[in-house]
């Protein structure tokens, strides 16, 4: 049944927007109205939509003004039809953590929406599965390309697979050589500067909860603690370098027990992350140890909850966004962007100094 300024629609025409000149409704744009609006062929449509050369500028920008005027969004499923590539990135993620994974999550998935990509995310565990299993048992559609977190990003049997597929690979803060282009991200520098913070504050007894294993990303972490020590003239005591199992809240409990057994206790301690830091101020804490004034702690990764203790956590503010930018860019063009800043900054708060002050600022990615 019609009635007047209703335009009618076929059965397989599933949602319905407003029409302009009524306020009644019809169906959404298709690529069908984007070509007759511009007078070109379906052919042509396709083309522009997907990024083809093989336009005239003149014929682009008639397509481009009908597309902004129709309001037409093309499907996933018809950009994928019309060429070659599949619009999906993979991320390979850890399936642990909730502060720098869920960010960059979330960071990356907003970078690839942005130039009409989607992300499917794979969850991997970090321990007591094997990688490659758990992509062989996933449905997952063919992807133009995939970026691998830490600690997948160096991991040989799968980078050994995507070169046996072809599949591009990104690899956040890469370190071995290998498949895949590396974005690289030296965070020792940053971890100099708590080491050297802690040192001007009088600390000489620095300890140090790394990484479980030297070849993660994060050992670069402790190669700045090391570094800040020695050129403070300060001899590395082993004792102080404990390795948590993983990089989380139980981990850094379980360190702040064997490094406050120690008959030389440290005055300091640098975690290699923020759950690790905080692991390490509750355990301190419920031994009845004062956060700064027994015990100095620091952290890495600048997360929400670093914000959200007392006193708040000095750490280390890492660029989530832009290293989501560089990852997304480089997945596109397999060439890592001239203008990637991925430098980190120190972020001093209470941990250290002492201040009783919250950390009320809002929280930047």
């Amino acid at each position: 049944m019609r009635g007047p300024g209703v335009t009618e629609v076929r059965h397989e025409e599933l949602v319905d927007v407003a029409a302009p000149e009524t306020g009644a409704m019809r169906r959404p744009a298709t690529m069908v109205d984007v070509a007759e609006t511009a007078g070109v062929s379906l052919k042509t449509v396709s083309r522009v939509i997907n990024g083809g050369e093989n336009v005239r500028p003149r014929m682009r920008e008639r397509v481009e003004a009908a597309i902004r005027a129709l309001n037409y969004h093309p499907s996933l499923a018809a950009r994928q039809l019309s060429g070659q590539r599949s619009y999906i990135l993979t991320l390979i993620a850890p399936r642990a953590g909730v502060s720098y994974v869920a960010r960059m999550m979330v960071a990356i998935a907003t970078e690839a929406q942005a130039r009409g990509y989607h992300v499917m995310t794979e969850l991997i565990e970090t321990s007591g599965s094997n990688v490659l299993e758990r992509l062989a048992e996933s449905p997952s559609a063919r992807s133009d390309a995939y970026i691998l977190m830490p600690p997948f990003q160096d991991d040989p049997a799968l980078l050994a697979r995507l070169a046996a597929e072809g599949t591009p690979a990104v690899r956040i803060a890469g370190i071995s050589e290998g498949y895949g282009v590396k974005v690289e991200i030296d965070d020792a520098p940053a971890a100099e500067q708590v080491v050297d913070h802690l040192l001007e504050l009088g600390h000489r007894r620095i300890g140090m909860v790394g990484p479980p294993l030297p070849r993660r990303a994060a050992e670069t972490r402790v190669d700045g603690y090391m570094r800040a020590l020695g050129r403070a003239g300060i001899e590395i005591d082993p004792d102080l370098v404990v390795r948590g199992s993983d990089l989380y809240f139980g981990a850094g409990a379980n360190a702040a027990l064997e490094l406050l057994a120690l008959t030389n206790k440290p005055t300091a301690i640098f975690a290699a992350s923020d759950e690790l830091a905080l692991g390490v101020m509750v355990q301190a804490q419920r031994l009845g140890y004062s956060i700064p004034g027994d015990l100095a702690l620091a952290g890495f990764d600048d997360s929400p909850m670093s914000r959200m203790v007392f006193p708040a956590l000095t750490t280390v503010h890492q660029r989530i966004r832009e290293i989501a930018r560089v990852a997304v860019e480089t997945a596109l063009s397999g060439v890592v962007p001239a203008d990637a800043d991925l430098s980190a900054r120190l972020l001093v708060r209470g941990s250290t100094t002492g201040d009783r002050s919250l950390c009320l600022e809002p929280f930047q990615f």
